[in-house]
């Protein structure tokens, strides 16, 4: 019985230490405002420790100076996002301890640099907006200094500190007070918020406040909303129904029970995972990307924007693996405001895929700039200097919305409503001798820029995979092939895409277009008069000039 004591003690011991082991004091503070702050304000300070009230952490209140305080994440594990966190307790105390100070240690230890506004208690909840645009900009200004990105700058407000949340989004147009230096030139506009278990947000009577309700439109940043049932979840429900209106996107998650003020202690029931649940959340917008994915994407981006030759991620960062270049795909398309239209796979032939070394096809983004519908004379156009190539392509035009994994082939013929013939012409740059590398594909998108589709035909009405396909050019033969060329055939290539995509946490939507990879030889883009024949059933020609 010795040993299972003796283990007893030292757990006690242990977690009695991690208990009262101390957090670390800010890397630096600033004052926030150069001189007489704008507003109004009840605090005559000094701060002080806020006594007499049963709580299990501690408070600071009569905040006239209000103060930004400096967390960075040390540099070797620093991602680049960085947060203002704005604790709450309601306008009057400031929660600063268990809303602040740990949840700036909590963000540190997954890369984040945090950022805590000690703004003005007890003050209105305007006054706390004030302090708020002016921490945004201050943080800017000062982002090559402290290398974050200024791009990747969010907001995390809890209780009190989430309705001043709402206040910022909603009012991040400009300033609420004149401008007193240059850092008030800076956006206070986050480029994410999340409001934990907000309050204050309603009025009297119920609804959201006039302020906040009359300026949700599609321009807010993404929210993310966490809040217990037992508490006053009204202030969330409210909120994410009208954010849902405003199409605003936003991810919302009420638990059963959980009550107020848990900030980021942890939480033995399902509340506990809002934390995980906030991570994986920031991670699908980007927020989480390491350096590295986060440069290469903005050089990838700059040149497909140029029409460049995109920086080969292969050389750029050798040991990436398609995972990571696939995080700089998914940059790369965030940054290229286009309607996405549906996706492409690439590779879909058995010795594509063997040269590029992957067991499945590869895939990308389809934007609406880029969809050609054909008509008779259609002429392409090309810029200077710009090269493209030929591709004759099936097309899939999805039936259903889905982000699930489809099981059998068969499911997958299912979901398409129609079938489309497609040339798809992407850019051709030259390249080095090396071979062809399927991290480079992925990370630029795979060069699709544009695509003409012809006419839509019934699912039931034609075989893809025996499909006759031929393409020539002035009445010379290029190629001739059929569906069935893709690995597995169509069906089958189709299936892997769609998984492929919704892996990655795509959604595929009722409408979206599918190219299911090249058939046939890749051709060059020589100008001249150009057909291709899908069977009997359309004739796809064009100009290229």
């Amino acid at each position: 019985m010795k040993l299972p004591c003796l283990l007893f003690a030292s757990l006690c011991l242990a977690l009695g230490l991690a208990g009262s082991s101390p957090l670390r004091s800010p890397d630096e503070t600033l004052s926030l405002w150069p001189g007489s702050a704008p507003g109004t304000s009840n605090a005559s300070g000094p701060e002080k420790k806020v006594e007499g009230r049963p709580r299990p952490f501690f408070q600071l209140t009569d905040i006239a100076k209000p103060a930004l305080e400096v967390f960075l994440t040390p540099v070797d594990q620093r991602n680049g996002t960085a947060v203002l966190v704005v604790p709450g307790g309601g306008m009057q105390r400031l929660a600063y301890e268990h809303e602040g100070l740990e949840v700036a240690h909590w963000l540190n230890s997954i890369g984040i640099s945090a950022f805590v506004l000690k703004y003005r208690v007890p003050a209105p909840a305007f006054t706390g907006l004030l302090d708020a645009q002016r921490a945004m900009g201050l943080i800017r200004s000062n982002a090559s200094r402290w290398r974050v990105d200024p791009d990747s700058l969010g907001f995390i407000g809890f209780s009190a500190g989430g309705e001043i949340g709402a206040w910022l989004v909603t009012h991040a147009a400009g300033r609420n007070y004149p401008a007193a230096d240059a850092a008030d030139q800076q956006s206070c506009r986050p480029d994410f918020a999340a409001f934990i278990y907000p309050g204050g947000l309603l009025q009297r009577g119920g609804g959201l406040k006039d302020a906040i309700a009359t300026n949700l439109n599609p321009t807010l940043p993404p929210l993310f909303l966490a809040h217990a049932f037992d508490d006053a979840s009204e202030n969330s429900l409210q909120l994410a129904l009208a954010l849902k209106r405003a199409r605003v996107p936003t991810e919302f998650h009420l638990f059963h029970k959980g009550a107020h003020g848990f900030g980021a202690r942890d939480i033995g029931g399902p509340a506990g995972t809002w934390k995980a649940n906030f991570t994986n959340w920031l991670d699908s917008l980007g927020h989480m990307d390491p350096p590295p994915v986060r440069d290469i994407g903005s050089e990838i981006t700059r040149a497909l924007q140029s029409h460049r030759a995109a920086p080969a991620l292969s050389l750029r960062w050798p040991q990436a693996n398609l995972s990571d270049a696939y995080a700089v795909q998914r940059r790369v398309v965030r940054a290229f405001t286009n309607r996405v239209v549906g996706y492409k796979g690439a590779g879909a032939a058995a010795a594509a895929q063997t040269a590029l070394g992957i067991d499945g096809p590869l895939t990308a983004v389809l934007f609406q700039n880029g969809r050609i519908n054909h008509r008779p004379d259609l002429k392409i156009e090309r810029a200077a200097g710009e090269q493209l190539v030929v591709e004759t392509e099936i097309g899939y035009v999805m039936g259903v919305d889905f982000s699930f994994h489809i099981p059998t082939d068969a499911h997958a013929r299912d979901a398409v409503a129609a079938v489309v013939p497609v040339i798809e012409l992407p850019g051709s740059f030259p390249g080095p001798a090396s071979p062809p590398d399927a991290r480079n594909m992925v990370a630029a998108n795979i060069g699709s820029g544009r695509f003409i589709v012809g006419k839509p035909i019934a699912p039931d009405s034609v075989d893809p995979d025996s499909w006759p396909i031929s393409l020539s050019r002035d009445g010379a033969v290029l190629h001739q092939t059929t569906g069935n060329s893709a690995k597995g055939g169509q069906w089958h290539n189709l299936r892997s895409i769609l998984n492929q995509l919704t892996r990655q946490g795509h959604v595929i939507r009722e409408g979206d277009i599918i190219l299911c990879g090249a058939l046939g030889k890749i051709q060059p883009g020589a100008p001249g008069h150009y057909e291709a024949r899908f069977g009997d059933l359309e004739t796809i020609s064009f100009e290229l000039r």
